[in-house]
């Protein structure tokens, strides 16, 4: 008759094992059973010294015979030393000249080993957002970064970098689409007579108005572009030689009836106009509006020519 309650004898949770001096295995649940590998047998007479880790089964046999009674308490490491092992939480004591073990697995070690590690999961959670965010905020300090150096800062319309840029990719939109791609060039009248007569402050001032006017008078698609000095580029996608014509015209009397500090007088524009032909490459649309805003300046200014 086995020295535990026969409740214990099935359970994998609960150690339970007698032992002689000599470390021979004479009663063991099943719960020591696993930890020494043998599956559902009473290796009675097996050695289990080598199972014992900490403390050593040697440590724990030292005890005179005489010394009945509880030899040790606490935590017990078992198992393979050269595989697995486990700390239960036991004690072990003398009986004559068995030793009797009872242990079960320490819930309060696990308890502290899983708060361990969703203390590191949240760690490592907040680590991850933490560099999410810092991720984000470099991709639109990027952002930023691109948006300034494609940027006129005086008049915060695109410069002539994001003229060339956007101008090849509409070209190529527009070439596998089959739609259609105008462009317009405006160039201020006699604005050097501006800069000599109210100073370069007034005309830098005239300059920010008329790009904030060209935004106005075009669409949220149209790429508004300074293209150098006093003269502006306009590209509209998807917009056909009519209705690049008619938005030139609105943005030409919108011009003429606009006043700008210090100016008394309004200023005007001459304005070219093109539609993009079939394989035509960037640069010759730009010369064929520059064309025809030099004609539109010939023909008297303030007005708008098609190339």
């Amino acid at each position: 008759m086995p020295w535990f309650a026969s409740e214990l004898a099935p359970l994998l949770a609960v150690v339970a094992a007698a032992l002689d001096e000599d470390s021979v295995l004479i009663e063991a649940n099943a719960g020591f059973l696993k930890l020494i590998e043998v599956d559902g047998r009473q290796p009675i007479g097996a050695h289990a010294s080598r199972f014992f880790i900490q403390p050593s089964f040697a440590d724990l046999a030292r005890v005179p015979a005489g010394a009945n009674g509880e030899i040790h308490r606490g935590l017990l490491t078992m198992g393979d030393h050269m595989g697995q092992t486990r700390t239960l939480r036991g004690r072990v004591w003398r009986a004559g000249a068995r030793l009797h073990l009872l242990a079960e697995y320490d819930v309060e070690e696990l308890e502290r080993l899983n708060n361990a590690i969703l203390a590191l999961n949240n760690d490592y959670a907040e680590a991850q957002r933490a560099i999410a965010q810092v991720n984000l905020e470099l991709k639109q300090r990027e952002a930023q970064i691109v948006a300034i150096s494609l940027t006129d800062q005086l008049t915060g319309v695109g410069n002539r970098h994001q003229l060339e840029r956007e101008l090849a990719r509409e070209i190529s939109r527009a070439t596998r689409s089959g739609d259609k791609l105008c462009a317009l060039m405006a160039d201020l009248d006699h604005f050097k007579r501006v800069n000599d007569t109210h100073g370069h402050e007034a005309g830098d001032k005239v300059l920010a108005a008329f790009g904030k006017l060209l935004r106005q008078q075009t669409r949220a698609t149209d790429i508004v572009t300074r293209f150098g000095g006093e003269e502006f580029v306009v590209l509209m996608p998807k917009t056909v030689l009519e209705e690049a014509v008619a938005t030139a015209e609105r943005i030409r009397a919108a011009l003429a009836v606009a006043r700008v500090e210090p100016l008394s007088d309004p200023v005007t524009g001459s304005f070219g106009v093109a539609e993009l032909a079939a394989g035509e490459a960037g640069d010759a649309l730009l010369r064929r509006i520059d064309k025809a805003l030099y004609a539109a300046k010939q023909a008297g200014r303030d007005q708008v020519i098609t190339g």
